[in-house]
């Protein structure tokens, strides 16, 4: 007589290889076990210096794109084009003329990088990339590309200069540190999962 196979357990769903391909935490890596863990997320707790950090550079990128937006508003009568931007106080370039293309894409293109590199610095730094410490310095040296835009744009440098630096402080030194290593682990496989069950477990079937 054979004996019957009992209903799966929950366990047992999708087999043992599909729960290994799913991309988990290890339980311990050197450095890191220690590190505070956020009870709502399970991942490494943020340093309130990092929020202040990444605070400070959203800001400047709030700035810099209002002074932008500024500039175009400005652009846009004939009597306020050539003051809207110092780059186009420089040239002077007549509002009917090729050179006037070239201008409205330069400012164009400064607003989209001073806008831009302050902003994708602060998303990877909550996300405790290492490199963003030199990219917080590479963000603020394209700050300084507002000064061709106006005052407005001009005080985005400021936050964006402070934000950058506070992305040296030893907290948030040991936060980037406590994700490399997570990030570097061989304890972390991804992949695709087999066997997935769906619709009602077997258990309750």
């Amino acid at each position: 007589m054979t004996q019957e196979q009992g209903p799966a357990v929950e366990d047992d769903l999708g087999g043992t290889d599909a729960r290994q391909e799913i991309g988990v935490l290890p339980p311990a890596l050197p450095g890191v076990a220690s590190y505070p863990v956020s009870p709502r997320t399970g991942e490494p707790a943020r340093p309130l210096q990092l929020g202040i950090a990444v605070g400070l550079l959203l800001a400047g990128a709030v700035v810099a794109a209002a002074g932008l937006v500024k500039v175009l508003w400005d652009a846009a009568t004939v009597t306020g084009y050539h003051t809207a931007a110092r780059v186009l106080e420089w040239t002077k370039p007549n509002p009917v003329s090729f050179l006037t293309i070239v201008m409205v894409l330069t400012v164009g293109a400064i607003g989209a990088a001073v806008v831009t590199a302050p902003a994708a610095i602060a998303y990877n730094a909550w996300n405790g990339r290492t490199w963003t410490r030199i990219g917080g310095i590479v963000a603020f040296v394209v700050s300084l590309l507002t000064l061709l835009l106006n005052p407005l744009a001009m005080v985005a440098m400021a936050p964006i200069a402070v934000g950058a630096g506070l992305l040296w402080l030893p907290q948030i030194g040991s936060y980037f540190a406590v994700w490399r290593a997570i990030r570097v682990s061989p304890q972390i496989r991804r992949g695709w999962a087999e066997n997935v069950v769906y619709g009602p477990l077997p258990r309750y079937l």
